[in-house]
């Protein structure tokens, strides 16, 4: 199997149907909607519910992912009897705030002047106001979670939460630093990439799952799932790295915007630390332009495709399925509840039907297996 954009783009997280993506939509939505300064209108904007003029809009949004991937967890490891959406949700809020929060900044960063099918925030209002309304919604993710001891949630638990998002904003922040830093540099190991992802990528899984584990009353798995959430993450992207230059689609504007302004992935970091010398000769002068050019981007897949790069990022993804799968050996769960966190995690990578379908057209390939 093989990654597919589509995947990455549209799912349901196992254990987590329509009703429960709807409930979870409408808790952010009330959450924003009490608040009536324009300000609020740019967080229901990013959000995909208004137009720049705070009409309702019909853009379709993206999937809530990180508030999925905790109803997800938290439907796995819950006890027989338990509303695991009831005992969960509240706290998601605070996750999906905390991620466009850091959408809104990178939108900036990369010079996104698209997302999600419309200009991004900062083409809309500026870059001054746009880190102004992300900087709101990394604070309110925290109010979120202190008001839950308000509505009778245990402060011990309310502070747990709170701590790992903190963690995972401070990982994430690390991540981002590293990330802008690569983006001249042609020094680039695979070693110091991954690294990065896990920080800039899978900190904020780490935490969602984390969070299900202390809300659904299961403090003692909370650490070891942080680290299944971040390796769930950290698939994530690596697949997203794959489909930037194998997806078989129009990019996405968010990872145009990356490829555009220099920032690294997995098959570059590949390419630039093992190719012959002549490869990597080629990729520099592409990557040493000021921004690179976009008819470049083939020429740039073709280098990738001679180094080996293109096998070597599925391998990589098989790792970290791998690695979690034994991850969740260490744990006291039964095992329908481990599958069903594996399906998460699979879907996370955007593997699925359509994957097996895209792996079937390429009859070159041979079959992958997978531990």
């Amino acid at each position: 199997m093989i990654p597919t954009t589509d995947n990455l783009r549209r799912q349901l997280l196992p254990g987590v149907d329509s009703s429960a993506a709807k409930l979870l939509e409408d808790a952010i939505k009330e959450f924003i909607s009490k608040r009536e300064l324009p300000l609020y209108r740019m967080m229901s904007f990013q959000l995909g519910w208004v137009d720049e003029n705070g009409d309702q809009s019909t853009i379709p949004t993206r999937p809530r992912v990180h508030g999925q991937f905790a109803l997800s967890v938290a439907d796995a490891i819950s006890t027989a009897g338990t509303n695991s959406v009831a005992a969960v949700l509240p706290y998601t809020v605070s996750l999906e705030l905390l991620h466009n929060f850091t959408l809104i900044h990178e939108d900036v960063e990369d010079g996104n002047t698209e997302h999600n099918g419309r200009p991004s925030v900062w083409w809309t209002w500026g870059p001054a106001q746009a880190i102004n309304a992300g900087d709101g919604m990394h604070a309110m993710a925290r109010m979120a979670l202190f008001a839950l001891t308000e509505a009778g949630e245990p402060v011990e638990r309310v502070s747990e939460a709170v701590r790992a998002l903190d963690r995972a904003t401070v990982m994430l922040c690390e991540g981002e630093y590293i990330d802008i830093t690569m983006q001249e540099q042609l020094g680039l190991t695979v070693q110091k990439y991954t690294d990065m992802v896990r920080s800039r990528s899978g900190a904020l899984f780490g935490a969602s799952a984390q969070i299900a584990a202390h809300a659904s009353d299961r403090p003692e798995l909370a650490e070891t799932l942080f680290k299944f959430g971040q390796l769930a993450g950290t698939a994530r992207q690596i697949a997203a790295d794959y489909t930037l230059f194998w997806g078989g689609e129009e990019l996405d504007p968010v990872q145009h915007g990356r490829l555009l302004t220099k920032k690294k992935s997995l098959p570059v970091a590949h390419a630039i630390e093992t190719a012959p010398p002549t490869t990597k000769r080629k990729l520099g002068d592409i990557y040493v332009q000021r921004v690179i050019d976009p008819a470049k981007a083939g020429q740039i897949t073709a280098l990738l495709e001679e180094s080996g790069s293109r096998e070597f990022t599925l391998e990589t993804i098989d790792r970290l399925l791998a690695d979690a799968k034994s991850c969740l050996k260490t744990v006291s769960i039964d095992q329908d509840a481990g599958e069903r966190l594996m399906q998460s995690l699979m879907a996370l990578s955007g593997f699925g039907p359509a994957a097996e379908a895209g792996l079937a057209a390429q009859s070159a390939r041979p079959e992958r297996q997978r531990g």
